[in-house]
């Protein structure tokens, strides 16, 4: 077990991989773990005993709610990974840009998406920017409310619904809607 300033190895010897830091020379753990020598890469790294910080890989699924929707793209700040205990602890915003909303030709992107919208995403890109898909018939929207009346928008025959205006509203919806709870 290592405890986070203990010295490691040389930086002659080892790279610093995950949960380890170099100062002056000198490799040194980051976080509590236990150490990992990767010897055909010649990286040293900490595999952490306790719980860290959700990392954000390419495929992962994630749930975000839509931050603002423009002609060509929408910002969608990230919530959660799907099958992750722990929430994402910073503020992690990706894009989502109109050719990855549907797998159909998308005219304007406030058919697909308002503000506020909760949905399911794929992840096509994580560095340096998220970058994210919809175009899956698992991907879009899982809970939304109306942008007008502001009440919840129900599944009514593979179409959004809003009783309050007595008519459909258009999103692109997820074919999980209505049974996820971020």
């Amino acid at each position: 077990m290592k405890l986070p300033g203990d010295k490691l190895a040389s930086a002659m010897e080892y790279m610093p991989g995950n949960g380890v830091y170099e100062d002056n020379g000198e490799l040194f753990a980051g976080v509590c773990g236990e150490l990992k020598e990767d010897n055909q890469n010649m990286t040293v790294s900490i595999e952490p005993s306790v719980s860290v910080p959700v990392k954000i890989n390419e495929g992962d699924i994630v749930f975000g709610r839509i931050q603002s929707v423009r002609d060509s793209m929408a910002s969608v700040e990230v919530l959660k990974v799907k099958g992750e205990k722990r929430s994402i602890g910073n503020y992690t915003v990706g894009t989502l840009h109109i050719a990855k909303m549907s797998s159909e030709y998308v005219s304007d992107t406030k058919k697909m998406y308002q503000v506020n919208d909760l949905i399911q995403a794929t992840v096509i890109k994580s560095k340096p920017a998220i970058e994210l898909t919809t175009v899956s018939e698992k991907d879009g929207v899982v809970f939304a409310r109306c942008n007008i009346t502001h009440d919840l928008l129900k599944l009514v025959d593979g179409e959004l619904w809003s009783e309050e205006l007595r008519k459909r509203v258009t999103r692109k919806t997820s074919n999980a809607y209505g049974k996820v709870q971020v």
